[in-house]
């Protein structure tokens, strides 16, 4: 993150995302309140390493999920360990 004198006092800068694309490096410039920014970005970075950012689109309901895992199974599309394995991450979340 850059500022400059007018920008600390205007409450502007400039901040850097690094990312895994072929750039590497994101420049947003002239960014208000570039601090709260960061601090938002690296909180939700933080959030999603954690898993707590993750949700699934039926929502809780962990039994159904288990069901079409084990249909999966039995269609052959997930192996045994693959599906013991979501089968634990799902339980785990009761």
């Amino acid at each position: 993150m850059d500022q400059s004198f007018f920008g600390r006092l205007f409450d502007f800068g400039d901040v850097e995302i690094l990312t895994a694309s072929e750039l590497g490096v994101n420049r947003f410039t002239t960014i208000g309140n570039p601090i709260r920014f960061k601090t938002i970005m690296l909180n939700a970075k933080l959030k999603l390493e954690s898993g707590e950012g993750i949700t699934t689109k039926q929502g809780s309901n962990i039994p159904a999920l288990i069901q079409q895992l084990d249909q999966l199974h039995n269609e052959g599309i997930l192996t045994d360990e693959e599906f013991t394995k979501k089968k634990a991450e799902l339980l785990s979340r009761l």
